[in-house]
């Protein structure tokens, strides 16, 4: 660790070298900026062991961290959350010194243990700064926040309180990180219990016919909802608040989602299939696909809110373009183009569809891959099926400037012939925490 007091004199000297890395831990990184404003904010939401590194960009051991740091972040995605402080903004300098901060990189991890306050409390990291050293202390110490409960044991713990429950049926010895962790994101507004081995009466009441399975229970009423998507962190976590937290809130309207288009996000080949290609094919006009590369990490609410916002220039996007009639001429269109079965149609139809993808995920990388696209974000690219052809934007994220765009690229303007196949097929692996 290098002194402040030694390296004061060096910060000037570095100014030059600071604006090349004063984007440490921006765009799409698995590690967020931390600030005075959402700092006690966000590392007390969770209970999940949390990294924070208290950093200078111009420092040359924060610069030589960053890399394994971020690995740190990405393998331990779902058990561990990873935050950095910038001391060298004139902002942050308050909150670096009550934590004491003497030089860089201070490293400090915050347990699930607390204040009379409710402030989390921390301990400073002395470990090897390597990526699988500071994973494996992470997951040291993941705490045990899930309830063993016996199979007659489960009505009175759905009973017991209207706070909303998780529960998991296992034929596993003990759950996985991954089921710990997310007990851990949802400490204090979600009770998590496990049942191992569950007799046949309980999987006949809940309608369970496979394990592992998961019931969460809104309230204390034995209503109930099963999960039945992927193993994977990011969807249990929307389904645990769809399920939970909101329908306590809330309450199930039980209202069907509208019949019209929506901006739907892209998560393996099927989807973009789907989303793109499919319903270019069935359209009685040229269609042109529009994807937004956005960063999305659903168990951080600064992030939720900013996604939304971009969602809605999307949903605007798709709200405002203009119908086109099967007859009408289009720059996307060609002598090659087959007829389509509806083209007698009289119908005017939308040109455009809208998607997302999220920029964390495999297929978010995919997306980037194939069509070329830089690591900022938003990014946003238009794809026309029918030509095979894409262009990427680089105006304003607004939908007006958008929506200008893509109906230059609908004319067939600064569209690009795709030499690669229009394929995401190499998504994800799941890391190897992702089971229950």
């Amino acid at each position: 660790m290098v002194s402040i007091r030694t390296l004061a004199a060096a910060a000037v000297a570095a100014a030059a070298a600071a604006v090349e890395v004063a984007g440490m831990y921006a765009g799409a990184s698995a590690v967020k900026q931390l600030t005075p404003r959402n700092f006690d904010r966000v590392v007390g939401r969770t209970s999940q062991p949390t990294f924070v590194e208290f950093y200078a960009p111009w420092c040359g051991h924060c610069q030589r961290l960053e890399p394994e740091y971020e690995r740190a972040a990405a393998r331990t995605r779902g058990i561990a959350k990873f935050y950095a402080v910038n001391c060298d903004e004139e902002s942050n300098r308050a909150l670096c010194a009550r934590f004491n901060v003497q030089g860089f990189p201070t490293l400090k991890v915050f347990n699930e243990k607390r204040s009379k306050r409710g402030l989390r409390r921390s301990v400073d990291y002395q470990g090897p700064r390597k990526a699988s050293a500071m994973a494996k202390f992470a997951r040291s110490m993941l705490p045990s926040l899930s309830t063993n409960l016996g199979s007659g044991e489960l009505d009175k713990f759905v009973t017991g309180s209207d706070k909303p429950k998780a529960v998991l049926l296992t034929t596993r010895p003990k759950p996985s990180d991954l089921w710990h962790g997310l007990a851990a994101h949802f400490d204090r507004r979600v009770t998590f219990a496990h049942v191992i081995d569950p007799e046949s009466q309980v999987l006949e009441r809940l309608g369970v016919n496979e394990l592992p399975a998961i019931a969460v229970f809104p309230d204390s009423s034995n209503t109930f909802e099963l999960y039945n998507g992927e193993t994977r962190y990011a969807p249990l976590v929307k389904f645990v608040h769809r399920a939970g937290i909101a329908k306590q809130t809330s309450g199930n309207s039980g209202q069907p989602a509208p019949s019209r288009l929506e901006v739907q996000q892209i998560t393996t080949q099927a989807d973009l299939e789907r989303l793109c290609i499919e319903s270019a094919e069935q359209s009685p006009i040229p269609v042109v696909c529009i994807i937004s590369v956005l960063a999305l990490e659903p168990e951080y609410e600064e992030s939720r809110s900013e996604h939304a916002q971009a969602v809605s220039v999307l949903e605007k996007v798709l709200s405002s373009q203009k119908l086109r009639s099967p007859h009408a001429p289009s720059g996307t269109s060609s002598d090659d183009d087959e007829e389509e079965d509806s083209a007698s149609s009289t119908k005017d139809s939308p040109p455009f569809r809208v998607a997302w993808v999220n920029a964390l995920d495999a297929a978010g990388q995919q997306i980037r891959k194939l069509f070329e696209l830089s690591d900022d974000v938003p990014a946003v690219v238009a794809v026309s099926p029918r030509k095979n052809a894409v262009a990427p934007y680089r105006g304003a994220f607004t939908s007006t400037d958008i929506l200008d765009w893509a109906e230059q690229c609908y004319q067939g303007r600064g569209m690009r012939k795709l030499t690669a196949e229009l394929s995401i097929a190499d998504t994800q692996t799941a890391p190897a925490h992702d089971e229950l």
